[in-house]
């Protein structure tokens, strides 16, 4: 023993939550377990446990026989699928204790079935019955407790979508408020500047002409009306991603990615002409509204949101000083457009 010379033995340590195991041989080995490999490592002994417990059934006599072995095979797999389960939901799912009797049971009543097989068959085939009986029932109910969550996540999941849009949605038609069309001019904004070359980007501005005149003439009910008929007008006249929003008041806006100055006054015409030819009477009200549209094009890094939204307004309220029922575009355009 004295002239042997010994190895050297490492000191190994592992992050918490991971499983290590020995490898036999001259120099022990650890090998690692991820946390995410033993319910893959349960199903192989699930597995292993189902076919060990039909192995005998091979060479029974009886057909009783047979099918009490392959119904404790099948119960020990459904006990070893539930461990597996609990083991990868239970911080999801509220434990449950149910699975441990049947666990206990099935490993119980397996050599208990061993034993009665070749003496009373029929009496192993109605406990092995009934061990399996129980862990479909416990399969069931696991089942019905899985999809009882699915709903519930996807009750609350259409919930926070709801809230989100209705928070970011103007009440009365239905177009994004000031903030959340803000928001989303900025990330049109962003996302165009990142391209190469450039996506040009546009605004218009419009409200409806006379509008505190039909407040005061006809009411608050109808003036509503009115905002919600001029609004439907100009999203029916918009693609896909073009973005109207309501400002407030009787004011709209819209953001045109992809437009240049040129298009947007051709857009804004389009409106123009749909509002006063759609929007002539609003339930039994002859109204006749026209709108005044301002427009300007984004100056991309040269210039501020804020100042082409400013542009576009000032551009609308030249509109309405010059007639109203008209678009007017700002002359500022990107350098080398």
């Amino acid at each position: 023993m004295g002239g042997q010379k010994r190895e050297p033995v490492g000191v190994i340590q592992y992050p918490m939550g991971t499983n290590a195991c020995a490898c036999p041989g001259p120099a022990r080995q650890w090998v690692m377990v991820p946390p995410r490999a033993m319910p893959l490592m349960f199903s192989r002994a699930a597995a292993f446990a189902a076919a060990t417990a039909c192995a005998p059934a091979w060479a029974a006599s009886s057909p009783f026989t047979l099918a009490a072995w392959f119904s404790m095979g099948a119960t020990l797999a459904l006990a070893a699928a539930l461990l597996i389960c609990w083991i990868v939901l239970h911080e999801r799912v509220a434990p449950r204790s149910a699975w441990q009797p049947f666990a206990i049971t099935a490993a119980m009543v397996t050599p208990v079935v061993g034993f009665m097989a070749g003496r009373w068959p029929l009496v192993a085939l109605a406990l092995s019955l009934a061990a399996l009986a129980w862990g479909l029932l416990m399969v069931h109910r696991l089942s019905s407790r899985m999809r009882h969550l699915l709903e519930e996540r996807d009750r609350a999941r259409a919930a926070a979508s709801k809230a989100k849009q209705d928070s970011e949605r103007d009440a009365l038609t239905g177009a994004l408020n000031r903030a959340a069309w803000r928001l989303r001019l900025e990330q049109l904004a962003s996302d165009g500047g990142a391209m190469q070359p450039p996506r040009a980007l546009s605004v218009l501005f419009f409200d409806i002409d006379l509008f505190k005149l039909i407040n005061d003439s006809l009411g608050h009910g109808v003036g509503d009306d009115c905002l919600r008929a001029v609004s439907a007008t100009v999203a029916a006249e918009l693609r896909g991603g073009d973005v109207l929003g309501r400002m407030g008041g009787e004011e709209f806006a819209v953001a045109l990615p992809g437009a240049k100055r040129i298009h947007a006054i051709a857009v804004a015409e389009r409106i123009r002409v749909a509002v006063q030819g759609h929007c002539r009477t609003v339930g039994e009200e002859v109204v006749e509204l026209t709108v005044s549209i301002g427009a300007a094009e984004y100056l991309g890094t040269d210039e501020s949101l804020d100042a082409v939204v400013d542009r576009s307004d000032r551009a609308m309220y030249r509109a309405k000083d010059s007639g109203r029922n008209m678009v007017v575009a700002d002359t500022a355009v990107p350098a080398g457009s």
